[in-house]
């Protein structure tokens, strides 16, 4: 059983569907409190999560996220992190979603020596092919409706450019193959 204790927001205007006791806007009133022993890491600033990651293992506190960005740029920094605090790094999300990729990776191919790895990592960028192509909808049309749906990240340039299947690809390289490879050496088509 888990107790929410506090929620760090942005945000001070925006209307929110919880008791407003437990909003903080101050990230060091989660991290500095001894008795908050998990960080669920909610934000799209690459820099700003890992800095606050970097504390909460500092910390003692496990944390949970989906910030694929920031974790295929940090990869090797948060594991070490994460090993010399001795606390639990849970990423699952930042690569497929609700598929539980990784944990496949580590637990029934962790003795297969795998040489293919073939993945859809893109569910926002699939979802407007696939209403461009079934429901004829021009290219601006589908994306809003992606944007609307929240299936599109806040910036959607970051799913239609590829860059968010780098950064899943970097961390699935790591998981499948030991291979642990900064961002910007993998290539897209994009750039």
């Amino acid at each position: 059983m888990f107790e929410i204790r506090k929620i760090c927001v942005n945000d001070r205007s925006k209307a929110r569907e919880f008791p407003s006791e437990l909003l903080t806007f101050e990230a060091d009133d989660i991290l500095g409190d001894p008795e908050i022993n998990l960080v669920v890491e909610l934000i799209d600033n690459a820099d700003a999560a890992f800095s606050i990651i970097s504390r909460a293992f500092k910390n003692g506190k496990s944390v949970v996220s989906a910030n694929k960005k920031m974790i295929a740029e940090n990869f090797t920094s948060l594991l070490g992190l994460q090993r010399k605090h001795a606390v639990s790094f849970l990423y699952e999300a930042a690569c497929c979603a609700s598929i539980p990729i990784i944990r496949n990776l580590e637990e029934y191919y962790d003795n297969d020596m795998l040489e293919l790895l073939e993945v859809v990592v893109n569910g926002s960028t699939n979802y407007i092919l696939t209403r461009m192509n079934q429901q004829g909808l021009e290219y601006e049309d589908a994306l809003n409706e992606a944007k609307e749906l929240g299936y599109a990240e806040s910036n959607p340039e970051l799913d239609v450019e590829g860059f968010d299947s780098k950064y899943k690809l970097t961390i699935l390289m790591a998981h499948a193959f030991g291979i642990t490879a900064k961002p910007e050496t993998v290539y897209t088509n994009t750039e």
